[in-house]
């Protein structure tokens, strides 16, 4: 459900969702509790955000959808659903208060659509809330990227575009943290910390929002570039990279740097995605060798015209190696 939200949107991104769904489903309660008082009393309701024809606009939900509408990336799925729910609630609703407010009595077919209306309501907003509590949770916590398991999905997601059309790539990017040990042997794990969310976060912010960077393992970083050609991908690396290693952090009044090595490669449909991220990585290895702090490249198409990737044996490791290409940087 929602595949591209889980790709689009950050920890905090759902951290909030949940938080707004929650609240402004607390304040239907009350709308609710109000209709269900008046039913009781038989005290008529003359409020706007209940007897209006588009009374679903001025409730406190509807004024909380109408905004998140509003961003074309909520206009899918659940979301779309919810609208739908939520208006045919208060069409039911506006139906037995009418009735209410007219003879003081409702007829009984009006009140079981009322009802039912209500469940459906109810049991959707509850399922899109335990969306956005369960994807919060596929964020990794220090740096609040996406994790090495919800990232796997994105790129299966990414692997099934690119086998079902044969003009659409996508490139992947490797990153790690150079000399990442010294930092936690020589200041301490929480500097390491210090380090990774600062590294996050200039990765996260230097990317379109529909790429990814997920935190892949320890000091590792993966990122996706939907349609993206290689040279692109090659030069936003390059600005990511100078970037970081321009953004030096304090902490209890001492300067740290941060460089990273950079792999980066495209996503091939002649092979696996274990085969590209092996291509990925051997790329980001090449990187630590030629000195870190740069950016090497594998082109794949390069490698297929020679070999099959039908095993990531050490001969086509090797051939890998061979076409490791180091990005220099044009300093003008």
């Amino acid at each position: 459900m929602n595949r591209n939200l889980l790709e689009s949107l950050h920890h905090d991104d759902f951290e909030k969702l949940a938080a707004d769904i929650k609240h402004s489903l607390e304040a239907h309660r009350y709308w609710m509790q109000r209709i269900t008082t008046a039913l009781v009393t038989r005290q008529p309701i003359t409020d706007r955000q209940f007897i209006a024809e588009d009374a679903h606009r001025h409730c406190h939900f509807g004024c909380w959808l109408e905004k998140i509408l509003a961003d074309e990336l909520f206009q899918q799925g659940s979301f779309l659903k919810i609208e739908q729910y939520h208006k045919r609630l208060h069409d039911s609703a506006r139906s037995i208060i009418n009735q209410l407010n007219f003879n003081g009595e409702v007829d009984v077919e009006a009140f079981e659509n009322f009802m039912q209306q209500q469940k459906e309501f109810f049991d959707m907003v509850m399922m899109l809330f335990e969306f956005s509590v369960l994807n919060k949770q596929q964020f990794d916590p220090t740096t609040q990227l996406m994790n090495r398991r919800s990232v796997d999905s994105v790129l299966a997601n990414e692997y099934s575009r690119m086998k079902r059309a044969d003009d659409y790539y996508c490139c992947i990017a490797m990153a790690d943290i150079d000399h990442f040990k010294e930092v936690n042997d020589v200041w301490g794990h929480d500097v390491g910390d210090l380090l990774l969310s600062h590294t996050a976060k200039i990765f996260n912010d230097a990317i379109r929002r529909h790429d990814t960077v997920s935190r892949y393992g320890g000091e590792e970083f993966l990122f996706i570039f939907p349609d993206m050609p290689l040279p692109q991908a090659e030069s936003v690396i390059e600005r990511i990279r100078i970037k970081l290693m321009n953004a030096s952090i304090s902490h209890h009044g001492n300067l740290h740097s941060v460089t990273a090595s950079f792999g980066v490669t495209q996503m091939c449909r002649h092979c696996d995605i274990k085969g590209s991220i092996k291509r990925a990585d051997i790329a980001m290895y090449a990187a630590k060798e030629n000195g870190r702090n740069c950016t090497v490249t594998i082109d794949s198409q390069a490698v297929t015209r020679q070999t099959s990737y039908d095993h990531l044996n050490n001969e086509i490791t090797d051939l890998m190696r061979q076409h490791c290409k180091l990005v220099q940087h044009d300093s003008n």
